[in-house]
């Protein structure tokens, strides 16, 4: 699931020397290798428009390879590193700023507008994928944060379902009856103080954010406690998971709480609900965060993934046509659907929508009914914060486990992550 596991990246002097340079796109015939991470069930349908792609131009090859998110960046990096890197690659929004600031990313900047269309699309969005003036990346799709939820857990408990508005004592009593009407045998909501995604939707809905522009922490000792109580709370009232569960939170959706079926609700992305459904067809739907303000849901127009080209392509051109051909070409719309999130490209997200069923149709209306709460995405995390996600999750885990003070925690916490982000 990715409320995302960050695995360490392997990028040191020999990355950064792999990532230097670029080479010219080759004339003739040109064998592109394109990744990405994801489920078995994105691999048909990105293999499936790939294979389009290759008929329609006979002289480009691609080759694909896709691994689950806990191990994608790992072996990217290692490929990098040792000179392999791929041409296309799908890139996280956490990770832009690690791979882009060692050289690793193609400035695309030339291309947009150009072979890479985009006057079709919301151009504030175009400018999540841009750092440093550089477009270095661009949005695959749009996604949002959601609460994917067991709607007949909460019919048979009597509670109301996730809607804008609720609060977060909502939730937690709505969890609480959950839970005990199972006689605590399902847990009413998945604990969420380790997730960093949590963290900033909640920082959000308190006017605050994860990093200043400058790169450094957005919030206080003071915010990353309260955040922690809160999850606590839930613990106390007996309304979310226990300590044995929180380290399964970053497997696929067949191995998190809800996936499992014990629990009744889970912190998760929309885009990620074709995972959940795979594992309990039918069963679940997707709802809003709860705040505990009433003007701001905390909720963005997030890249679920981006798209980058390599700088040390030997084929430029092969390799933008296909980034132009998964975000731009409508029959490539029409099999990629909303798998990855909502299709950047306007046009293709309307035309997508008139045909929606099932999974896709229910991320487009989840998406559809919290539009207007939506804000716009915040800048590129630092170089940094792949490792700080993991921090918080490790912190976290030794409260619930009982191996320190929350006091102590948010304390190591700041020490650490400031010294990772000097």
């Amino acid at each position: 699931m990715k409320l995302y596991k960050v695995v360490s990246l392997v990028l040191g002097t020999t990355l950064v020397a792999a990532g230097c340079g670029g080479g010219d796109s080759a004339s003739g015939p040109a064998e592109i290798k394109f990744v990405w991470w994801g489920n078995d069930d994105r691999a048909k349908l990105t293999n499936e428009a790939v294979q389009l792609f290759q008929e329609r131009n006979k002289d480009i090859k691609v080759t694909t390879s896709f691994q689950n998110f806990q191990t994608y960046f790992e072996k990217l990096s290692t490929e990098i590193a040792g000179g392999n890197a791929p041409d296309v690659i799908q890139m996280d929004y956490r990770y832009l700023n690690e791979y882009a600031g060692r050289n690793v990313l193609l400035d695309l900047t030339p291309y947009v507008g150009k072979q890479l269309r985009t006057a079709d699309w919301n151009q504030g969005f175009v400018g999540s994928g841009k750092l440093n003036d550089k477009q270095v990346a661009l949005p695959l799709a749009q996604n949002a944060t959601t609460i994917v939820y067991d709607p007949k857990l909460f019919a048979d408990a009597g509670v109301a379902e996730p809607k804008i508005g609720w609060s977060w004592a909502d939730y937690k009593d709505a969890a609480g009856k959950i839970q005990a009407k199972s006689d605590n045998k399902i847990a009413g909501s998945t604990d969420f103080g380790g997730t960093e995604d949590v963290f900033e939707t909640w920082l959000r809905q308190h006017g605050k954010k994860l990093y200043e522009d400058n790169g450094k922490l957005g919030y206080t000792k003071a915010d990353l406690k309260a955040f922690w109580q809160l999850s606590k709370d839930f613990r106390d009232a007996k309304a979310t998971t226990s300590a044995e569960l929180v380290t399964t939170l970053n497997a696929g959706a067949e191995q998190t709480p809800l996936g499992k079926k014990l629990s009744a609700s889970e912190h998760s992305y929309d885009s990620l609900f074709g995972g959940y459904d795979k594992v309990r067809p039918g069963e679940l739907k997707l709802g809003p965060y709860p705040s505990d303000s009433k003007d701001k849901l905390g909720s963005y127009r997030k890249p679920s993934q981006l798209i980058s080209v390599s700088s040390r392509t030997k084929n430029k051109d092969a390799a933008v046509k296909l980034v132009d051909f998964l975000l731009n070409d409508p029959d490539a719309g029409k099999i990629l659907g909303a798998n990855r999130g909502l299709p950047a490209n306007l046009k293709i997200r309307d035309q997508v929508a008139q045909n929606l069923t099932g999974v896709n149709k229910a991320i487009f209306e989840y998406e559809k009914s919290v539009d207007a709460s939506l804000g716009d995405a915040p800048p590129a995390p630092p170089k940094g914060d792949g490792a700080i996600y993991k921090l918080m999750q490790r912190k976290h885990e030794e409260v619930v486990f009982g191996k320190t003070s929350l006091d102590q925690a948010v304390e190591d916490f700041f020490s650490e992550a400031e010294r990772v982000l000097s």
